[in-house]
């Protein structure tokens, strides 16, 4: 397994009718994440997620894979997939629920070592950036709203 080093990141685009505050601190290889949500969220909240490579001594980044998951599909899944062991990790090291409805609180993860995550074999030595879109379907799934985006740089060694 190989090890990651945090170069940056952060959660700066949010709809602020779904949050009130977001907060991401990384200190010696740990997360300190906090957040205010202010509406529910449920059925219909998706998670896009990309990763994209930093080709070397560029500072462009190109898409390698996209996956857009229903979050509250994952959370229910019996079977464990990659993205559940992922998520499952945070539950450890914070206060995020383990079903949906997602309800109005305060949620956080304290002290989550990101490199307890399994690293996925197509993701080898390089620096990445993943990303992480949220948005919740409305009107009996014909529109979305924004929730939250955020980025993160990484290096896997």
């Amino acid at each position: 397994m190989g090890k990651i080093k945090m170069i940056g990141g952060a959660c700066s685009d949010f709809n602020r009718s779904y949050i009130a505050n977001v907060s991401v601190v990384e200190k010696n290889s740990r997360i300190y994440f906090n957040t205010f949500l202010l509406r529910t969220l449920d059925t219909g909240v998706t998670m896009d997620l990309g990763f994209l490579i930093s080709l070397q001594k560029s500072m462009d980044y190109h898409s390698i894979f996209q996956y857009s998951l229903n979050m509250c599909s994952i959370l229910s899944l019996k079977k464990i997939s990659m993205f559940k062991r992922w998520f499952s990790t945070f539950f450890e090291a914070g206060n995020f629920p383990r079903y949906c409805p997602v309800h109005p609180d305060h949620y956080y993860l304290q002290d989550y070592n990101y490199n307890t995550l399994l690293i996925p074999t197509f993701l080898y030595a390089g620096h990445y950036k993943v990303t992480f879109n949220m948005t919740q379907y409305k009107d009996k799934r014909k529109t979305r709203d924004f929730v939250i985006a955020c980025a993160f740089y990484v290096e896997i060694k």
